[in-house]
């Protein structure tokens, strides 16, 4: 039912219909929000491992702008990522070492790159994990998605690492390792993700 039907109806006050207004803008500029690239920073250390998920979507509507304007709308759209994040991350298999282990979302932000209409959200992940000196196997199982938009990930281990092997399931990602102890994984729109990954690596 539209908005104007409402108001002859004589059911609804100005404010009323003020506030179904902004309801509905915000549902279709929601709606309109469209992911086009994703980047994964890794950080490996003795005992955890921390990571930053950054996201850069076309918002042109300006659904973000009335969000990061209103203080309540923030925080309900960032509990709201950080909820479905979490979720995204519980139905995965984590496992160091053969233990598993829980990410967990510790952080959500979001901004803007330079126009409103380019919008980022970064998410910050970490979890304790079984990581000593001497070999490490970290082992990720998931579901295997097509790839909608290009992204990147950095696995960044300590001086003196050394990774021993990449292993990134079936899919089409590419990767490659820098300098002993760095990875650099790739996926690009229009292939596949493998729905398995695994690091094996060396600390000093």
């Amino acid at each position: 039912m539209s908005l104007r039907r409402k108001r002859s109806r004589g059911g609804i006050s100005k404010s009323g219909s003020s506030r179904l207004v902004r309801e509905e803008f915000l549902r279709e500029a929601s709606e309109a929000v469209t992911p086009v690239h994703g980047q994964g920073f890794f950080y490996v250390g003795y005992g955890y491992i921390a990571y930053y998920i950054v996201f850069d979507y076309v918002d042109p509507l300006g659904y973000y702008d009335a969000v990061l304007r209103d203080e309540k709308l923030f925080e309900e759209e960032t509990a709201k990522l950080a909820y479905n994040m979490q979720e995204l991350v519980d139905r995965e298999e984590v496992m160091v070492n053969g233990e598993r282990v829980r990410p967990r979302v510790v952080l959500v932000d979001i901004g803007f790159r330079g126009k409103k209409s380019q919008v980022f959200v970064v998410f910050g992940l970490r979890f304790r994990a079984p990581i000593r000196s001497g070999r490490n196997v970290y082992e990720n199982r998931y579901e295997a998605e097509p790839i909608e938009y290009n992204y990147e990930a950095y696995w960044v281990f300590p001086p003196g690492s050394r990774i021993i092997e990449v292993d990134m399931g079936p899919g089409s990602e590419d990767w490659d390792i820098v300098d002993n102890n760095v990875v650099a994984i790739y996926g690009r729109r229009g292939g596949r993700t493998g729905g398995y990954e695994k690091i094996v690596f060396e600390l000093p």
